[in-house]
């Protein structure tokens, strides 16, 4: 009876540590999930630009909320421009998520024009659906606030 006893002590601990693995395993998996904006949006082509904007600066900002989830800049060749998009904090590539963001486009001579201000064009969309690996947008769909 005594060695029965001794058994069943030793395996109350052994559930004991069980959940303390199963914790422990939990909190890691955590840490290394992938951030909210990991989805499969790695850029986007804005189509029909005018031909006056040729070699000319661009930045394009995808907002959700109040919070930019990607962003590119690049100098436009020709009438379309695809936008790598990074992390707006690390600069690095990124993945959006599919759905509706806000899209922003600004142009300009140089990187310092829009510094100074001196923006050729700015353009916006409220509210658009992105969705697949590369998103297309229109140049007519973005609103000139000026």
């Amino acid at each position: 009876m005594k060695n029965m006893i001794k058994l069943f002590d030793g395996m109350r601990i052994i559930p004991i540590v069980v959940f303390t693995v199963a914790i422990g395993l939990s909190i890691a998996s955590c840490r290394s999930a992938p951030r909210p904006n990991a989805g499969t949006i790695t850029s986007a082509t804005i189509t029909g630009i005018p031909f006056q904007y040729n070699n000319m600066f661009a930045m394009l900002l995808v907002d959700r909320g109040r919070t930019t989830q990607g962003w590119g800049m690049l100098t436009i060749t020709g009438t379309s421009a695809t936008f790598n998009l990074l992390d707006w904090v690390t600069d690095a590539p990124t993945a959006l998520n599919e759905g509706n963001y806000s899209v922003s486009i600004v142009i300009a001579e140089n990187m310092t024009a829009i510094t100074n201000d001196e923006i050729q064009y700015t353009g916006i969309i409220l509210s658009k659906s992105l969705s697949g690996e590369t998103v297309s947008i229109g140049f007519g769909e973005f609103i000139n606030p000026n």
